[in-house]
């Protein structure tokens, strides 16, 4: 008769990185949507897991049959993955606002289309944004980097060895104020042009009462933020490829206070 066996030591070795990856992957903009198959995202986990795995040969395995110690690692590497999807969440939320806010001043405030993401109703001019960043995003294969980030964090932070700094939810919040920083850098050229042309036309409807400014506006706010928002998009892709270029520092940093 034949027997496998496996050692405890790899078993929570591959359970507690498995805990990691797939928090991590089910909370990035790629695969936190709603329509990608639950079977797809686990197979991607277990896979990411298998190629991860003989790379930490060095790492220590803590074991322990305590059931509360066992569920507060578990916890612990459920907070480390949560921590670095929600910093790749904030920043294509920004990109998703400043589409918002220069959609609303266009005038799309009701053209909503269905995000596969959310299944919920965003502005059409958010869903362009969030696309093109996202083509940006593997474009540059700033994903191959965030696996790099993944892999230093194993090495950072070993198994069941997570401490929760004290400046940890001051990056978080500082991370969340960015994304408004991102938003508005990402939608200013509309938003000033259009704030500008909005001005204008109510210096026109002051002095010429008898023009229909309201149906001369729509077209024309239309007209200017496209314009506006396509010679902008040079400088948007320039500002985005920074973005996603330190985002593995950012990762790194926010990694360092769990060390």
């Amino acid at each position: 008769m034949i027997s496998i066996s496996f050692p405890i030591q790899q078993i929570h070795l591959f359970f507690f990185v498995l805990v990691r990856v797939s928090t991590i992957l089910f909370t990035i903009p790629f695969l936190d949507a709603r329509n990608v198959p639950l079977m797809i995202k686990a197979g991607l986990a277990v896979s990411v897991t298998f190629m991860i795995i003989p790379h930490l040969n060095n790492i220590p395995v803590p074991v322990s049959n305590n059931l509360l110690i066992f569920s507060m690692g578990v916890l612990s590497e459920f907070a480390i993955g949560l921590t670095i999807g929600l910093t790749i969440q904030l920043l294509f939320a920004g990109v998703q606002l400043a589409g918002q806010i220069a959609g609303f001043q266009m005038g799309f405030a009701l053209a909503n289309v269905m995000d596969p993401a959310s299944s919920l109703q965003i502005p059409v001019l958010s869903q362009f944004l969030n696309l093109f960043a996202m083509m940006l995003f593997l474009s540059l294969n700033v994903h191959f980097e965030f696996i790099r980030a993944l892999m230093e964090g194993f090495e950072l932070i070993p198994l069941w060895g997570a401490q929760f700094g004290h400046g940890l939810t001051h990056e978080i919040v500082r991370l969340a104020g960015n994304m408004f920083i991102i938003s508005i850098k990402l939608g200013g050229p509309v938003i000033v042009s259009l704030m500008l042309a909005t001005v204008a036309l109510g210096l026109i409807a002051r002095t010429v009462p008898q023009m229909q400014i309201f149906i001369v506006s729509m077209p024309l706010k239309i007209i200017l933020g496209l314009s506006f928002l396509g010679v902008s998009l040079p400088f948007c892709t320039v500002y985005l490829e920074s973005l996603f270029t330190s985002l593995s520092h950012t990762i790194r940093v926010l990694l360092r206070f769990f060390a």
